[in-house]
């Protein structure tokens, strides 16, 4: 629809629901985020590689069926009734793990992928139907929608974990399984509000023949999940496998493409290669940059006591504190023709991401105590520059497949570009395992040689790879206004 006012806050009301949707199923699964490897390494005894590289499987599957749950949005239940069933799925993967995390550690976590591979494409999907093509407040609809995602992480990583050290690890699970409730809550009661957008399946009858074979489908992908996680060389191969048919199926879209679509779709997966890099480097907050705040930070912001997980916290922080002013000066720029490119953005939010990583590595060289320790207020600064690349290049990637994508194929590349995020998962999995501590830890003062050491050579091989998107930013920008 398009829309005379240019305000960057005024958005169709189907858009402050799935904002809300969206916000509280993100409460679950960033809650859970916080807690797990340090559950693993703490609770069960597994070792930094091992934990690493669990989440990071864990977090790739995640991504992995993405793909598939657009398609079922696009093609056979409709985008409304996939992200309905993907919510109930997951708040049963989440309660599990609120009743018993020990005993049902891997099947939950097998539910709560099949789960986020319904929901996650699909909420994307329907905001992405509310805007013509060329709306200038797209970016902007994004941007603030990238924050609603980031307002559910900040409360969920700055409770969960004191729930868990008050009341043990089941407590701060269970607060997850609570968060997904009162997003299903949300749906049920304003549902009506959604009734005029949504894919063409959802306009037709339900039928119990789709019902029943994606029920099937989901019980498939959850228990495959479960057994690969204890697999994890034989989920890693799988996922190249499905990541190449993607590809492939990515490539036959760009063949098929009238030729006016076609060069959009070519730019579109350029960036959705460069965003690889970054969702690598994202993968490090959970794990590397994780077990470093437990390791080697003095646990206060400020003078504020917090838990090692709730540093995670300052990323949406400082998300929800830039997204609104993002958003307007999107609308500022493009009002004046003045607006950075797609490929632009991408570029400068690696240069953040850079300067995020060699923060943390010149702290560790220089600014550390004798006992190993660096202020937490440091981790404010290299949280900061690494959310304004994220919202450059993940915030504004859900606008990039909008805006460059036809109608027609919008969840399966909704779809496609989260599963270009799972190979960046896997990537940040094996990056975080350079920095691994020993079984039976080290002393702090050693640790911090080591982390210090991984957060370099991470800023120096980003801010390689930023220059490069850099010099090729006029090219993309060519192609894409022509």
């Amino acid at each position: 629809m398009s829309e005379s006012s240019v305000s960057p806050f005024k958005h169709p009301k189907p858009f402050y629901l799935l904002f809300s949707i969206e916000m509280w199923e993100r409460f679950g699964y960033y809650g859970m985020q916080a807690l797990l490897v340090l559950f693993m390494v703490n609770k069960l005894g597994f070792s930094d590689d091992l934990a690493d590289t669990t989440f990071s499987a864990f977090a790739a599957l995640v991504y992995a069926f993405i793909c598939l749950g657009g398609y079922v949005g696009d093609k056979i239940l409709g985008n409304r009734r996939t992200m309905f069933f993907g919510a109930v799925v997951l708040t049963v993967g989440y309660g599990l793990l609120g009743i018993d995390c020990d005993k049902f550690l891997y099947p939950a976590l097998g539910i709560i992928i099949a789960g986020n591979g319904l929901f996650k494409a699909n909420p994307s999907a329907l905001v992405s139907k509310l805007y013509e093509k060329g709306d200038s407040r797209v970016d902007g609809a994004f941007t603030l929608y990238y924050m609603a995602i980031n307002i559910g992480s900040f409360a969920a990583m700055s409770l969960c974990p004191v729930i868990q050290k008050m009341y043990g690890w089941n407590a701060g699970f269970l607060v997850c399984f609570i968060g997904m409730g009162i997003a299903i809550g949300n749906y049920i009661i304003f549902r009506s509000i959604l009734d005029p957008i949504g894919s063409e399946a959802d306009f037709k009858p339900l039928s119990v023949r789709n019902l029943g074979l994606t029920l099937l489908g989901t019980i498939f992908v959850a228990s495959i999940s479960a057994l690969l996680l204890k697999h994890l060389v034989v989920a890693h191969e799988l996922l190249y496998v499905a990541v190449l048919v993607v590809a492939g199926l990515f490539m036959r879209e760009i063949y098929r493409a009238e030729p006016h679509e076609r060069s959009n779709l070519i730019i579109c997966l350029i960036l959705m290669v460069e965003a690889v890099v970054f969702f690598a480097l994202y993968q490090q907050m959970p794990t590397s940059l994780n077990l470093f705040a437990a390791r080697n930070v003095h646990l206060s912001i400020f003078g504020i006591p917090v838990q090692a997980a709730s540093f995670q916290a300052l990323n949406p922080f400082w998300i929800m504190v830039i997204s609104p002013f993002l958003a307007m000066l999107y609308t500022k720029l493009d009002k004046s023709g003045k607006d950075l490119s797609l490929p632009g953005k991408f570029a400068l939010g690696m240069i953040m991401c850079c300067a995020s990583f060699l923060t943390l590595a010149l702290v560790a060289r220089y600014r550390a105590d004798a006992a190993g320790y660096v202020s937490g207020n440091w981790l404010v600064l290299s949280y900061c520059f690494q959310s304004i690349g994220e919202l450059l290049v993940s915030g504004l990637g859900l606008a990039m497949v909008s805006r460059l994508t036809p109608e027609r194929s919008m969840g399966f590349m909704m779809g496609a570009w989260f599963m270009f995020q799972s190979v960046a998962m896997v990537l940040g999995g094996y990056i975080a395992t350079l920095a691994s501590v020993p079984n039976g830890g080290i002393h702090a003062t050693k640790s911090l040689v080591i982390y210090g050491d991984l957060f370099m050579r991470i800023g120096l091989v980003t801010g390689a790879i930023a220059l490069v998107m850099t010099l090729f930013v006029p090219v993309l920008k060519k192609y894409i206004r022509e």
